[in-house]
Order: C-alpha cells, then sequence, then structure tokens
C-alpha cells in the first residue's frame, strides 16, 4: 500500500475534513486508497481515496479554488511561484484511532510503502468522513459551507479526531475571542494556563482555517486561546457574523484545527 507524507497543518486540514485537494508541484497517475503520513512522525494517521489528479491552476484559480486546497490568502503567491499548483484530489478520508508505525525508508520525501496485510483492518472507521468535493477537470467553483439548522453537539467515537461547535456571540467578534468552556474535553490539561502571559500553559498547535497557524495556550480563567490577532483576522477573513458557530476540531495529540460553520437562513415567511 502507498503512503503519502503529508506536513502540518495539511494534514490536519485533511483529517478534519476542511481540504480536499492536496496540492503538488507534478501530476501522478496513482489512484485508490492510501495511506495518510504526518511527516516527521514517523505514524499512519489515516487513509484516503485519491480519486483525480487536476491539471497546473494559474494564481488566480488558486484564489477561486481556496475551499478545495486551504492555502491562506498570504501563502498563496508563494505557494504558486514554489510550483505548488497541482491539486490530487482525495476522497472518503478515515482517521486511524489510534496512530500506526511503520518504517520510513531512508531518503523517501513523497511516497512510502507499508503494509497492507488488511488494510479494512488496519484503517478505522471514519470518525469525520471528509466531504468529497468532486469537479470537472475545467471545472472551477469556490466552496462555501452548506448552512445547518442549528450547531451540532460535540463528535466523539473514540479516536484522536473530534469536534464541538461553539457559538459566535457580538462580544466574540468584538474582543476577537470564542470560549472554549464547552471544548475542555478535547484539550490536554497541560494547555491550560494561568490569567495571563506569565503563568501560560503548554502550547497547542492551531490552524485557522481560513488563517494562519498557531502555537497558543489557553487563558484558564476566561477559557479563551491566547491567540487574539489570529483569531480576529480568521473572523475577518471568514465573514463570521454573530449566530455563526466555530468548529473546533482536534486532530491530534496537540493538533487543532478552527474553522467555520454557517448558521442556517431564516426560513421564508
Amino acid at each position: 500500500m502507498k503512503g503519502l507524507v503529508i506536513r502540518t497543518p495539511w494534514i490536519n486540514m485533511i483529517l478534519a475534513g476542511t481540504k480536499s485537494w492536496e496540492m503538488r508541484s507534478k501530476l501522478t497517475h496513482i489512484r485508490g486508497r492510501i495511506a495518510l503520513i504526518r511527516a516527521g512522525s514517523g505514524l499512519i494517521v489515516g487513509s484516503a481515496e485519491l480519486v483525480d489528479c487536476l491539471p497546473a491552476l494559474s494564481l488566480e484559480q488558486m484564489r477561486q479554488t481556496q475551499g478545495f486546497h486551504g492555502i491562506p490568502d498570504d501563502q498563496l503567491a508563494s505557494a504558486f511561484e514554489a510550483n505548488w499548483t497541482t491539486p490530487w484530489v482525495l476522497r472518503n478520508v478515515e482517521v486511524l484511532a489510534t496512530p500506526k508505525p511503520y518504517q520510513h525508508k531512508s531518503g523517501a520525501v513523497k511516497w512510502v510503502h507499508v503494509p497492507d496485510e488488511d488494510p479494512q483492518q488496519s484503517m478505522s472507521a471514519p470518525t469525520q468522513q471528509a466531504t468529497a468535493r468532486a469537479v470537472s477537470r475545467s471545472a472551477v467553483a469556490k466552496v462555501v459551507p452548506a448552512p445547518t439548522a442549528k450547531a451540532d453537539a460535540p463528535r466523539s467515537s473514540g479516536t484522536t479526531s473530534t469536534w464541538v461547535d461553539i457559538p459566535i456571540t457580538g462580544g466574540n467578534l468584538r474582543h476577537h475571542h470564542f470560549y472554549l468552556r464547552t471544548a475542555s474535553a478535547l484539550l490536554p490539561s497541560d494547555c491550560i494556563g494561568g490569567n495571563n502571559k506569565q503563568k501560560p500553559g503548554k502550547s497547542i498547535c492551531v490552524s485557522f482555517q481560513p488563517g494562519r497557524v498557531r502555537d497558543a495556550d489557553i487563558d484558564g480563567v476566561k477559557m479563551i486561546l491566547r491567540a487574539r490577532s489570529e483569531t480576529r483576522d480568521f473572523f475577518e477573513r471568514s465573514g463570521a457574523v454573530e449566530g455563526d458557530c466555530v468548529r473546533f476540531s482536534r486532530v491530534g495529540d496537540r493538533d487543532f484545527v478552527v474553522s467555520l460553520k454557517r448558521a442556517a437562513a431564516p426560513m421564508p415567511a
């Protein structure tokens, strides 16, 4: 079985279901289920179906398809210049309940061979099914999250990938934070610090989608991320409004993804 080595934060986004295009510099003819490997960890963290490989995109096409590949605005130009313009389309992502070690061949930087003695047994049932956003080779469209009637309850199936939806208030938008009290079960206890920077907790890695990646701890009194500027940037980029939800997803031991879930549109009278 082929295993694809993917760096953080992109692997986190794939596992969380917020990214269905893995951007690469060259075409691939490989198809079928592949293992997903977190770069530098020596661990298989999930699997996915590699269903297509699209032609290289222009910079404008990359801007228009940001909902598929998840590259932030401020990184698009550098990604284009580095030739990370070819979408490998992933579908049916499954997250391993327990990451599985493998033997990494010296010199391998993209593909590795991993045992496939029983791939159906080694890959767990999905805790978050990444939505397949199938597009034709000529189609270029931006994904808009589908509205739902109300915020979902926390989701968990005993695996490392869990999430909770946190309603956004007007005060959150004005003060650039969101409350993590309902997500406390997802957080490592050592990341919760005191009420100021002189009493920090141990950092977690938070990928704002759209937005930046930030190592941060939690203000244990207010139960908010000590990442106000990144949270403000996320609210502005996503167009968050009061009544929307922050989806706070745990995708690894200390890796989290922050994304936006739109509130339902009001029913017509």
